[in-house]
């Protein structure tokens, strides 16, 4: 089956001599990882370059439902990105949130345009926005969660479903401003008010979702401070 389909790209690993598995989030199908051939053939006219994570791209798909890695037959940008790649501090805050996103999205294998549409809406402030970005990770990853069914409209929710401490009244009232405000709120953090934020969100999800701490954190981190 033909499927056409835009697709938000979270990464990608070699596969053979000159092809990839590319991991990507997929408006028609949702989560999946697709064979790209020949991408990394010296004769081929396509660059890898599409496929760097959060690029959002037009897809052409071949699907079988009796196998499990599909293929990708055509590709090309959907929406360019004129800084997410070069900018040093949004490119690590996309590193850190593929990576995150990519465990989150492990149990949608089906078709979630209401999530596709937030990432993609997301995906395109992150490579404008000018102001706020140190915070953009919190306010996504806190935004994200009503979209994957995680009850966490409400601060309060992220602490009274796990047992934890609530943090302090500082810290809590931050949380707040971050979840309901829009991306780029003008709102000063200290590193260490940053990191508690980011930690308790952390331990949400690895307690509801299972999924252990990113790799990429101490990256994000060291670049952000």
């Amino acid at each position: 089956m033909i499927i056409k389909s835009k697709g938000i790209v979270l990464g990608y690993i070699k596969y053979g001599d000159s092809s990839i598995i590319a991991r990507i989030f997929t408006e028609e199908s949702g989560y999946g990882s697709y064979i790209v051939n020949s991408i990394r053939s010296q004769k081929t006219k396509k660059s890898i370059g599409h496929f760097q994570p959060f690029s959002i791209l037009d897809l052409i798909l071949y699907v079988k439902e009796t196998r499990d890695l599909q293929r990708i037959s055509e590709f090309k940008n959907h929406y360019p990105l004129h800084h997410l790649h070069h900018d040093p501090i949004k490119s690590s805050i996309t590193l850190f949130l593929t990576e995150v996103f990519s465990k989150l999205l492990q149990s949608e294998q089906s078709p979630n345009p209401h999530l596709f549409s937030f990432a993609e809406e997301s995906i395109k402030v992150l490579d404008a926005l000018e102001s706020g970005v140190a915070n953009f990770h919190l306010q996504f990853l806190l935004k994200i969660g009503p979209h994957l069914g995680y009850a966490i409209d409400e601060i309060d929710n992220l602490f009274s479903s796990t047992d934890r401490l609530s943090p302090s009244s500082e810290v809590h009232k931050r949380m707040e401003v971050l979840m309901n405000e829009p991306y780029g709120v003008g709102l000063g953090m200290s590193r260490e008010s940053r990191n508690e934020v980011l930690d308790e969100i952390l331990n949400y999800y690895e307690h509801h979702a299972h999924i252990h701490k990113p790799r990429s954190l101490e990256v994000l981190r060291s670049i952000l401070n």
